[in-house]
């Protein structure tokens, strides 16, 4: 039952990681990168306080946790998730969102070497067919993709993959929530600086539907999603749950034909189905798992 559960929290987290793709574009039309970080932040931490005192289940962090509080603030939630913007920004959010579909890799690898998790032959042939897909999307792909972008959409994935080992370790521990709170609180500290410098060069304006976006991001893209992806985290393996990143772009895919009216290619869509085939092959078998932990 508790699998089950874990299960339901993943498609909503991913539905939700998907669209906020697309949400950022919006925002990111007339705001610089990192003011958008600070005031997802800013509703997030608030959103994420409220809900950790009506939880009641608040405890005092140990000495020896620490060290993973600030890797998941640091790392996952402030550079990581800075990188994705930035790669959002320059990138359509179909392809942006596709690129942190690989998340599943690099999350089973980091898995394998700091978890105990065992990585299978399946896994293995599904990293080679992932990253055929990838070649065929950004090799075959027009020259008007951002290398740039690219860089950091692939440095969030890389970096993102660290935190959920590090949120993993802690997971059995606390109530994801406060996780979720502290690793923001971790990061909006981070941000402040860097939103300050970057105003004097990028300005930013605030209309409607960027504010809205931001307080979309912040109380469901961030507060919620992040806390149901540390549930998840705290009910199954850290490489299970990776397994279901091919949702994200899926649903990035769809909104952005919607409404911002981005025109999928051939080579995206032969590559994004190499990308979900790759990552498919490994979720068929993972009922036949055994929990491997060291």
């Amino acid at each position: 039952m508790k699998k089950k559960i874990g299960y339901i929290y993943l498609f909503i987290t991913f539905f939700i990681w998907g669209s906020i793709y697309v949400v950022s574009k919006f925002a990111l039309d007339v705001m610089a990168p990192f003011m958008l970080l600070l005031i997802r932040y800013v509703v997030s931490v608030v959103a994420l306080t409220v809900l950790l005192k009506l939880r009641g289940t608040r405890i005092k962090v140990k000495k020896e946790d620490r060290k993973y509080i600030l890797i998941v603030g640091a790392l996952g939630y402030f550079v990581s998730i800075g990188c994705q913007v930035m790669g959002t920004n320059l990138l359509d959010a179909s392809l942006a969102s596709l690129i942190n579909a690989m998340n599943p890799i690099s999350i089973s690898i980091l898995a394998m070497i700091f978890l105990g998790e065992k990585i299978h032959k399946k896994d293995v042939a599904s990293i080679i067919i992932s990253l055929v897909g990838v070649y065929i999307i950004l090799g075959a792909g027009s020259g008007n993709i951002s290398a740039a972008g690219v860089l950091a959409s692939v440095c969030s994935v890389l970096l993102w993959s660290g935190a959920s080992v590090a949120i993993r370790r802690i997971s059995g521990g606390y109530d994801p929530v406060q996780i979720a709170l502290y690793g923001m609180g971790v990061a909006l500290i981070l941000n402040i600086p860097a939103a300050v410098l970057e105003a004097g060069s990028v300005p930013s304006t605030f209309t409607a539907k960027a504010v809205l976006s931001c307080i979309y991001l912040g109380i469901v893209g961030t507060a919620v999603a992040h806390t149901l992806w540390n549930m998840s985290l705290k009910l199954l393996d850290a490489s299970v749950c990776s397994m279901f990143y091919p949702l994200q772009p899926l649903t990035s895919a769809v909104l952005g034909i919607f409404f911002l009216h981005e025109v999928i290619t051939w080579n995206f869509v032969v590559g994004g189905l190499l990308i979900c085939a790759g990552v498919l092959i490994t979720v068929l078998f993972t009922g036949n798992r055994k929990t491997e932990k060291a």
